[in-house]
């Protein structure tokens, strides 16, 4: 705590920051565990820069230059990256007796001593922010290591580029526009962090204090949004920022009134099922009548795939197209067909089960369920199937054959569930992998087509059948191996990003790749 004081007194005494901020800090940091100056950096109070150069005038430790140095070639391979990201720490450079190691603590006697170990060498030690040390070593697990020096001038910096005060919904929000971004989450009392590639990723940006947070909510709510939060304790709307965007927004309360905001950026031109990489055994359905099952977990582009679906149909075919959606994602114009979405809650009354009653009688040729969730929806969308409508009708499950089964046991009787082996045309399944080469994401796809034999297993209740007799049933159930192979053999992914995923068979997937 006393270096902590020493540092915020010459803080104080150089006016960088005042007595409040630096007691806010020094509260905050504790709490986090993390030291002084890097709550600083955090909190958006000084700059990184700021905070380097005064711990370098206080410690008298060399402060690592990020415009200047260079990583050579062999120091990228002195540590495995796993004991690099664990220690905090990054081997710059090295002599047959000593390195330049930045470290993100470099008073850390343990650390430092372990590091002399490991590499058999002395070590100068350089100070580093966490934010360098981070940001160095995604650069790395990208270009990989040890291939050739690295300058860092060229890593990408993830370090905060506004002070605290200057943070507002817009600057927030833009964190969206990066690319392979699918979500945004920000909380009181933390950083705001993204959804990258499927994973749960930490931005470097100041804390959302609460101040912080009432002004972006005055931002984003209306009145009425603002009095359903107090009621309701949460609230799903929209918020529209001219020249940046659509974004959907969920704001709820946690730990006893605490705020938090999950937002996703909306977009507005809908992608092709080229695009997508839908196969044929789903577009080539849709000109036929009865159920189209799509299915995915959450978060895996369920909802973009149907919207690419609703799409084709209205640039191909005449026809009336009515949704039910929950919320509605994607805005579909008029062309060939008439497409009328109707938000669920908003665009319908309260009382669903009505709502689903009368459907068949806004005579539609394509009704689109986009989230099935209840008995109600279920036997509307076989009744509707059975009348000679295409419907395509989207749930949350892992895989085709747990779609099925889910949607199987939701339906109100034996009668419907017999109609429900006749009336569907097929289940469809995807997942998203992240592709290091083409920085997004890729789409892989299980496929059920539904033929006399496999409708047959269906109304019988044997659908789990199917998966074991997979080698016979070719033209009719696609694996989700194969879409991964012909990914792979095509270079949009690479083997390791998904051989040890706990929903690929290795080895089915190892035989196709030899074919």
């Amino acid at each position: 705590m006393a270096d902590k004081q020493m540092m915020g007194e010459v803080l104080v005494e150089l006016g960088l920051i005042d007595e409040h901020r630096l007691r806010h800090a020094l509260e905050v940091s504790k709490k986090e565990k993390l030291k002084l100056g890097e709550m600083l950096i955090r909190l958006g109070y000084i700059s990184e820069d700021q905070v380097l150069d005064i711990l370098r005038n206080l410690t008298g430790v060399m402060t690592l230059n990020m415009k200047a140095w260079t990583i050579k070639r062999h120091a990228q391979v002195m540590l495995p990256p796993e004991r690099m990201r664990e220690m905090k720490a990054i081997p710059l450079d090295a002599n047959n007796k000593r390195a330049a190691v930045a470290f993100a603590d470099p008073f850390n006697y343990k650390v430092v001593e372990s590091i002399k170990v490991l590499i058999n060498r002395n070590v100068t030690p350089v100070f580093a922010s966490l934010a360098q040390v981070d940001d160095i070593l995604a650069h790395l697990d990208n270009v990989g290591y040890g291939i050739r020096n690295l300058p860092l001038i060229d890593v990408e910096r993830s370090v905060m580029s506004m002070h605290a005060l200057d943070i507002n919904a817009t600057a927030v929000l833009s964190l969206l526009d990066e690319q392979g971004c699918t979500g945004l989450h920000i909380s009181s009392g933390t950083t705001p962090a993204i959804r990258m590639g499927g994973r749960f990723k930490r931005c470097n940006l100041p804390i959302i204090t609460e101040t912080i947070m009432d002004k972006i909510l005055k931002e984003i709510l209306s009145e009425q949004d603002f009095e359903t939060l107090k009621q309701k304790k949460e609230v799903e709307c929209f918020y529209v920022k001219s020249g940046h965007g659509r974004y959907r927004l969920n704001i709820y309360l946690q730990k006893g009134g605490e705020i938090t905001i999950a937002a996703k950026k909306l977009v507005e031109v809908i992608p092709s099922v080229a695009s997508l990489g839908l196969p044929a055994m789903i577009t080539s359905l849709l000109d036929r009548r009865g159920l189209l099952l799509v299915s995915s977990a959450r978060g895996q582009g369920k909802d973009t795939s149907i919207a690419a679906l609703i799409n084709h149909i209205n640039n191909t075919q005449s026809c009336n197209i009515i949704t039910f959606e929950d919320p509605i994602d994607y805005i579909h114009h008029h062309r060939l067909s008439n497409v009328n979405q109707r938000e669920i809650g908003h665009d319908t009354d309260k009382n669903l089960p009505e709502v689903f009653d009368k459907v068949i009688k806004l005579d539609p040729d394509v009704l689109v369920i986009t989230n099935l969730k209840d008995m109600f929806m279920m036997d509307t969308a076989v009744r509707a199937a059975h009348k000679g409508i295409l419907v395509i009708a989207g749930m949350n499950a892992l895989d085709v054959f747990s779609s099925i089964e889910q949607f199987m046991s939701s339906l109100s009787s034996d009668y419907m569930r017999g109609l429900f082996s006749h009336s569907i045309l097929a289940a469809y399944s995807q997942r998203l992998i992240w592709s290091k080469t083409h920085k997004k994401m890729v789409s892989a796809w299980e496929g059920l087509l539904a033929t006399p034999r496999i409708q047959k297993y269906i109304r019988d209740d044997k659908v789990y059948y199917i998966k074991g007799q997979a080698p016979s049933l070719r033209g009719e159930y696609f694996p989700i191996e194969e879409s991964i192979a012909e990914a792979i053999k095509a270079n949009r992914i690479d083997y390791e990003s998904v051989i040890n995923e706990t929903w690929v068979n290795p080895d089915a997937l190892k035989v196709l790749l030899e074919r």
